[in-house]
């Protein structure tokens, strides 16, 4: 007796052994257009040129950050309202971070100012989980902040952090976290 797959159980597997790639299949992001897909199969993609503040693509879209000059702004998107259940429905302002003068302090000491503008957003914006780190070739080490934000009313906001860095770097990468926020900033070292 030869046994069949009924056809309704049969086009899932048809369909998941007979189309596209590993890479297509699990892509999350828009399809390659023919111009840009490699060899591979999987596409190439360089990072969007940031120019003035951030687009706040990288908190929206839960993707990694994306790389600014230092003293330009990376702006987050954040709700109106006092509490999540009073958000004003589509509302939001943009929180944004700035890193800049980044010099070279003590032999070993990147010293730079981290601001972070907070717009009215009906309530406090709290930094507990707000986090800076350095990067310079192969070493990576969190940020010391002289005065840590805590909550933070509307305004501007700023405090002078360090990494202690071996050598003296000429250029450096500064890594900044808050949450789903991310954005790195790179630039030279005065």
């Amino acid at each position: 007796m030869k046994r069949t797959i009924p056809y309704i159980l049969a086009l899932p597997i048809l369909l998941a052994t007979g189309c596209g790639s590993p890479e297509q299949e699990v892509s999350l992001g828009p399809p390659a257009s023919d111009e840009s897909a490699t060899d591979s199969g999987t596409e190439a993609v360089d990072p969007p040129e940031e120019t003035g503040q951030g687009t706040g693509e990288e908190h929206e879209g839960g993707e990694t950050g994306h790389e600014y000059a230092f003293g330009e702004g990376a702006a987050f998107p954040y709700p109106v309202g006092a509490y999540e259940h009073e958000y004003q429905d589509g509302v939001e302002e943009d929180v944004v971070y700035t890193v800049d003068d980044v010099v070279l302090g003590a032999p070993g000491q990147v010293e730079f100012t981290l601001t972070v503008e907070v717009p009215d957003l009906g309530r406090v914006f709290g930094t507990a989980f707000l986090e800076a780190q350095c990067s310079y070739g192969e070493h990576t080490v969190s940020a010391t902040a002289g005065e840590p934000f805590g909550e933070l009313e509307a305004g501007t906001h700023t405090t002078d952090m360090v990494c202690d860095l071996p050598g003296s770097p000429d250029s450096v990468l500064v890594s900044v976290t808050h949450g789903l926020d991310e954005a790195h900033f790179r630039g030279p070292v005065e």
